[in-house]
């Protein structure tokens, strides 16, 4: 796939001028073209992609009744100190 991580480097790079322009549609459209040969370059499917990001929506919308969400043991240390 190295002439494909070529081209997402470039990518990158025109992403980079494009926002300090101020082109910010031009940059969004880049960055989904950049998204899609990450996920080539990974062989990642879009259902994937799509199953991926539906369970992080349903982390940030918070706990179901009775399931638990650990911290990383960093946070959970902050969570702590926030609370006393």
């Amino acid at each position: 796939m190295k002439p494909l991580e070529d081209v997402l480097g470039s990518i990158s790079e025109a992403i980079q001028v494009v926002r300090a322009c101020k082109c910010d549609s031009a940059a969004a459209l880049l960055e989904m073209a950049e998204l899609e040969l990450r996920l080539k370059i990974h062989d990642i499917s879009e259902a994937e992609l799509s199953a991926f990001c539906h369970e992080l929506e349903n982390r940030v919308k918070g706990p179901q009744r009775g399931q638990v969400i650990r911290l990383r043991p960093k946070f959970e240390k902050l969570a702590r100190r926030k609370a006393t």
